[in-house]
């Protein structure tokens, strides 16, 4: 039986699908989407600006992390049709910057969100939040 891995970008040594983009693929002005729930970037410096659309038709619960080893100074993230980012108490990332290296490996910025479908339901009975990726770091 052949096993085929389709639309989950590229997987790790423990099988985990994430999406990678290094280098030369990654310029000023790019977009990406988001085919997993991981998204790696490499970039060989500062990134002026980079938009990264979340995945599309997520499960509730889903998670979604971006991550950056360089600076990119104007992130852009945009949730699929009929869906929300919502910043909660972690306000709107407007843009991605590793924390000065502390190791030989460098630094990273990790960003993440979690998504609900249904949201959830005070005692007024009407949904809050439905649809919506909220910023969890």
């Amino acid at each position: 039986m052949t096993n085929y891995q389709i639309g989950y970008g590229h997987g790790d040594v423990v099988g985990v699908p994430f999406d990678f983009y290094a280098g030369a693929t990654l310029v000023t002005g790019s977009t990406i989407t988001m085919q997993t729930g991981v998204l790696v970037l490499n970039p060989t410096g500062t990134l002026a600006a980079l938009t990264v659309n979340l995945p599309l038709n997520p499960v509730d619960g889903a998670d979604a992390s971006i991550t950056s080893t360089a600076t990119i100074t104007s992130l852009t993230l945009n949730a699929n049709t009929g869906d929300a980012i919502v910043p909660g108490v972690l306000g709107t990332l407007t843009a991605l910057t590793p924390a000065a290296a502390t190791t030989a490996g460098g630094a990273t910025a990790t960003v993440r969100f979690k998504y609900t479908l249904n949201g959830f339901q005070p005692a007024s009975g009407a949904a809050v939040n439905p649809r919506s990726w909220i910023r969890v770091q």
